[in-house]
């Protein structure tokens, strides 16, 4: 797995926000997963978040489903970790496939 990290500032929110262009080579067969902050900052009861330990390994998990699967069962992973749910859970997974 590979990160690429960004400032985190919601898109076209704010006028003082400056984002950057970034390039990086896809192979087919490779996943883009892109998330809100609602994912990680989920908080179990013992005041444990799901973190990105936790998206890495539920990524892993769903590696073999298809994209709207893995989505479906990253969000359910959040909801078991989490009952009770402050933020918007969001996630967006692609597969690259050269056409």
């Amino acid at each position: 797995m590979t990160e690429i990290e960004q400032n985190g500032l919601m898109l076209a929110a704010f006028d003082f926000a400056s984002y950057s262009n970034a390039t990086h080579h896809l192979e087919p067969g490779d996943r883009l997963l892109l998330y809100t902050d609602g994912i990680v900052d989920a908080s179990n009861p013992s005041g444990d978040f799901f973190g990105q330990d936790g998206l890495r390994e539920s990524l892993r998990e769903t590696a073999g489903l298809s994209a709207s699967a893995a989505a479906d069962s990253i969000i359910a992973s959040v909801r078991r970790w989490s009952a009770k749910q402050d933020d918007d859970l969001t996630v967006l997974v692609c597969d690259y496939v050269h056409a």
